[in-house]
């Protein structure tokens, strides 16, 4: 049974310099389009104004995962926490209804075979039990829940691995939460892939990329950030797998829409024209073979 409107709310943080608030801002503004309705709240270091945000709540003790005093402070039953790095392509919103049957609910982690994944804490975990990407994390309010936030804070800050995925997993796999294991479109790294998803692929929802902020000047000057980090292609191809996503179209009562072989070439085009003339070519002759 689906949780009530006020009960579902996002948790985004963000402290220090500018940068980090400005991006938390154009990730509220991102969700305000993407799912309209969802009650939006920032933890932050200082007063601000901005009208983006529903309620802004100082953090009393800011630290550098403060993240998780956001997640124990929410106001909401069912909360998802974004990182400020985030930004909303399309509908998201029944991760809210994953809760229904789960504790918590997150995508796993893309890097599975870099050091960080196969650092551990205080045991050796399988592959099969991989880490969870602490970007993206929605989570029903319940005795249990605010206890492993408690007890994942103080994992945290005991250890001096500076990172909180390594305590996360190891955490999760000793806790009795039911854990639902999001699909990659919910929280996606690897952002210039979408220019090779065909129609069978779904959408995606969210994009997540450190780049914002480790080139936050650039990204910052762009009209359209999300076409950016995403490069021309992704960027063609996004409009045909929002339009053709069936769980989309069956969120709102529609129907998914195939991409016509007009829709094909004006991508083709869009993505050509925007190449310089080797890699015209280059594309020009590969998409000729598609």
């Amino acid at each position: 049974m689906e949780a009530p409107a006020a009960a579902r709310g996002i948790v985004i943080v963000a402290t220090g310099a500018a940068k980090y608030i400005d991006l938390a801002a154009r990730a509220a503004a991102s969700v305000r389009r993407a799912a309209p309705g969802l009650a939006i709240d920032l933890f932050t270091d200082a007063p601000r104004d901005l009208p983006v945000f529903d309620r802004i709540h100082l953090l009393e003790d800011p630290w550098f995962r403060s993240k998780i005093d956001g997640l124990l402070g929410s106001r909401f039953e069912r909360t998802l926490y974004m990182d400020a790095d985030m930004l909303a392509l399309a509908d998201f919103s029944d991760i809210f209804d994953v809760l229904d049957r789960f504790d918590i609910a997150l995508v796993q982690d893309w890097f599975r075979n870099s050091p960080l994944h196969h650092t551990f804490w205080r045991r050796e975990l399988p592959p099969a039990f991989p880490q969870f990407n602490g970007g993206l994390i929605a989570i029903r309010r319940n005795a249990a829940t605010t206890a492993f936030l408690k007890d994942w804070k103080a994992a945290v800050q005991a250890t001096d691995t500076g990172r909180d995925q390594i305590s996360l997993r190891e955490l999760l796999w000793e806790s009795d939460l039911r854990i639902a294991t999001l699909p990659e479109e919910y929280n996606l790294l690897l952002i210039s892939d979408i220019g090779r998803w065909t129609t069978d692929f779904p959408a995606p929802r969210i994009i997540h990329s450190p780049n914002f902020h480790r080139d936050y000047e650039r990204y910052a000057k762009a009209a359209d950030p999300a076409a950016e980090i995403m490069g021309l292609r992704a960027a063609a191809n996004l409009p045909l797998l929002i339009a053709a996503d069936r769980g989309l179209a069956r969120r709102t009562g529609g129907t998914a829409v195939a991409p016509s072989s007009r829709d094909l070439l004006a991508r083709r085009a869009r993505i050509l024209a925007g190449l310089p003339r080797a890699a015209f070519r280059r594309l020009k002759r590969r998409l000729g073979r598609g």
